[in-house]
């Protein structure tokens, strides 16, 4: 993945939920998305399966959680969204069964659950087939048709050549005629990680996305392009990344095929971006179906800069319902502004990562105010540790706790009280420039500075640079950021690392050496600087990049021996700090 949307470490994978949006490097076998059991498909209470039919109900249950569970790895594990689906229908058939609630509490903790048995795929298709067969005998039962109609999707997928395929085809064919659709998506919860080896690529489900809603009695939206600069990082070469600003384009055109609002983004994204899509197309309904504001007919389409990129994370949130949102208001966007931060379904913004690195890829653009969500004002911090005062002067960084603060920033026309903000702000950093970093201690700076906060106590970067006037600035990196930094500085030497020990990549010994001394020269700067918790971490880091960059000296074994060494001693210490749950706490928010 070569571009992605409020990731802090593509080339590491995350050891927990939450790290610094690193859920991007994992694989889709290590993303387990816990079913959401809130959602009505079917009345659990109307479910009939007769009066002889509890032990098929039992069996059913039992099987569908079974199916949830790691097992027959020999032969071809299930995938995850399979795994999910399953653990839905169980739970909704009889949620007070132990063989539910016991996998259920498993996979929420840690993503895998084992099964107290051996029993074989082949197997598992056969009780699913026989409780659906119980189900349907009630063929007036509309409930019992739709729990039936989503046992068949999983045991049409959990063995492709079954001796009941062809009868379960002709029984999905009949379900279909009858009206009874299968939709999987609103089962769809939080994902819950499971720990992987670093780097291990991949990425999860990437395709287009669509999310729906129905039409309303509004004739038209207030306009019909609105566009907004979303934060991204970008990984390059080896691993490193590089903080950027691209713009997302939404654009809403009538179709006579189309009812309600359809909204979609057609190129390739993962899980999160299409989460992202769903709770903002939530938070629209809640706020404009009661204002009757809701159209009929139109599909907006929304683009990324990049079309050809492959990208996910949920930091594109609320870029992405700001510039929705416009839509039904009407309001113009700032250019110059730009955003990062998840959003939820009631307008709430959410953490995340590589907060320092998206702001650099702002100032770069030549944005003059960024939005960063309220959780994460200490990585606001590390731009101060990292590179002076000199980028919160030129741009305005400000925290957001919902979209009512994000619209304030984000509108080209703004209240009173915002750009009256926005220019005192400008006039202390014209000073600045003129006269350098000593008028920051003029007691006339300050006090434009305090009214500055006053007005606007989400001004992070005027109190930052109060903060550093009068000598309490920030030192060290927050958490996050010295997981970032190390991570981002080291991904390179960790992937020849791994290339070395598990792929007998000896042959690139020269470039990895080269990589060893850049990673360590990068390292180095941020001595000192890491948030003291990590220090043994980067010390860690240091000396892996030291012994790649010694090279094989005294032949492969040894070097390898030594190699082998280093390389668990770093990765033990990060699993270490990935489980400190003070650590834990503040990366979680």
């Amino acid at each position: 993945m070569k571009q992605t949307f409020l990731s802090t470490l593509v080339a590491a994978a995350a050891l927990l939920t939450g790290f610094q949006s690193s859920l991007l490097a994992q694989e889709e076998d290590s993303l387990f998305y816990l079913p959401e059991m809130d959602v009505e498909i079917f009345d659990t209470k109307k479910l009939d399966f007769g009066r002889r039919g509890e032990i098929e109900k039992s069996g059913l249950v039992a099987a569908l959680a079974r199916v949830a569970s790691d097992f027959d790895h020999e032969k071809g594990a299930v995938d995850n969204e399979l795994r999910s689906n399953s653990l839905g229908i169980s739970g909704r058939i009889n949620p007070e069964a132990k063989s539910f609630k016991t996998t259920f509490e498993q996979l929420k903790e840690d993503a895998e659950a084992y099964g107290a048995s051996n029993t074989s795929k082949e197997r598992l298709v056969g009780n699913i087939y026989s409780g659906i067969r119980t189900l349907l005998k009630k063929d007036d039962n509309e409930d019992n048709k739709i729990c039936a109609a989503y046992c068949v999707d999983v045991a049409l997928r959990l063995v492709e050549d079954h001796r009941y395929t062809d009868r379960l085809e002709g029984l999905r064919d009949e379900l279909k005629a009858d009206g009874v659709e299968v939709d999987w998506e609103q089962l769809k919860g939080h994902a819950v990680i499971k720990e992987v080896p670093w780097n291990r690529g991949g990425g999860g489900r990437m395709e287009p996305r669509t999310e729906k809603m129905p039409p309303g009695p509004a004739k038209k939206l207030a306009t019909n392009q609105s566009s907004i600069v979303g934060l991204v990082v970008v990984t390059l070469g080896g691993g490193k990344q590089a903080g950027a600003a691209n713009e997302i384009i939404a654009t809403a055109l009538k179709q006579e095929n189309v009812k309600g609002v359809v909204f979609k983004i057609d190129q390739k994204v993962g899980d999160m971006m299409g989460n992202s899509l769903k709770s903002i197309r939530d938070f629209l309904r809640v706020t404009y179906e009661p204002q009757d504001m809701v159209p009929d007919g139109y599909e907006v389409n929304i683009v990324f800069q990049d079309r050809d990129q492959r990208v996910d994370g949920p930091s594109a949130g609320t870029a992405m319902a700001l510039m929705l949102d416009a839509l039904f208001t009407g309001d113009n966007l700032d250019e110059k502004f730009a955003c990062t931060g998840g959003i939820t379904p009631n307008g709430k913004t959410t953490k995340i990562g590589g907060v320092a690195a998206k702001i650099r890829g702002a100032t770069r653009r030549k944005c003059k105010i960024v939005g960063v969500p309220e959780g994460n004002a200490g990585g606001v911090n590390d731009i101060l540790v990292l590179d002076g005062i000199q980028q919160l002067l030129d741009i305005q960084v400000f925290t957001m706790k919902d979209i009512e603060q994000a619209r304030a920033l984000s509108r080209a026309t703004k209240s009173t009280e915002v750009q009256s903000t926005l220019d005192d702000f400008n006039a202390v950093a014209e000073v600045i420039a003129d006269q350098g970093e000593k008028m920051l201690k003029n007691d006339r700076v300050q006090e434009k500075l305090e009214a500055v906060i006053k007005k606007m106590p989400n001004h992070i970067s005027a109190k930052l640079l109060l903060e550093f006037a009068r000598g309490n600035a920030p030192e060290h990196l927050s958490v996050g950021g010295s997981f970032h930094e190390i991570d981002s500085r080291s991904s390179g030497v960790f992937s020849r690392v791994q290339m070395m020990m598990f792929r007998n990549k000896f042959h690139e010994g020269k470039a990895a050496s080269e990589d060893a001394k850049s990673a360590l020269e990068e390292l180095k700067e941020i001595d000192g600087k890491v948030h003291e918790k990590f220090e043994k971490y980067l010390k860690g880091a240091v000396e892996l990049c030291e012994a790649l960059e010694d090279g094989i000296g005294d032949g492969e074994k040894e070097f390898l021996k030594h190699l082998k060494k280093k390389w668990e001693a770093v990765q033990g210490e990060r699993k270490r700090l990935s489980e400190d749950p003070a650590i834990r706490e503040e990366l979680m928010g």
